[in-house]
């Protein structure tokens, strides 16, 4: 994925604003599955234990399950006191695609701005082949928690 659009100046002094609303999701499952799984397609029990282990969540993003960083009442939990507590190389896909906007700063609001291709519509196509599996592994971590 590139990332020629990055700006982390920018980024840095906006201090995650983005990570204020609702995390981003890996788009791509290919590269999800690289980054966490040396690229081997896991059984639904594996990745189960990877989402646990990451800390990750399953992310209803109109009806398709994605998996995404965990929420909480600040928005993204992977928002830490420095930043993202994911490297550029692994961070969710919609995340290393927002475009930063110099106006965020200026007045407090979020304008950057997700290309097309890394938008929800085409992380719901990219995943709907794994909803079997991902359902599969909703209801394995569902089961688990008390």
């Amino acid at each position: 994925m590139t990332t020629d659009h990055l700006d982390e100046q920018l980024c840095r002094q906006c201090g995650g604003r983005c990570c204020d609303g609702h995390p981003g999701v890996w788009s791509d499952p290919g590269r999800f599955f690289a980054i966490f799984n040396n690229g081997e397609f896991p059984a639904a029990s594996e990745l189960a234990r990877i989402l646990e282990d990451r800390q990750l969540t399953l992310r209803d993003v109109g009806g398709i399950l994605i998996p995404a960083p965990r929420e909480t009442e600040h928005g993204c939990a992977a928002l830490g006191e420095n930043g993202c507590i994911y490297d550029i190389e692994s961070r969710p896909g919609q995340c290393l695609a927002l475009v930063p906007k110099l106006d965020t700063l200026l007045d407090d609001l979020i304008h950057c701005s997700l290309p097309p291709e890394h938008g929800s519509g085409t992380a719901r196509k990219n995943w709907r082949p794994f909803q079997p599996l991902l359902i599969d592994v909703n209801q394995q971590l569902t089961a688990s928690r008390p």
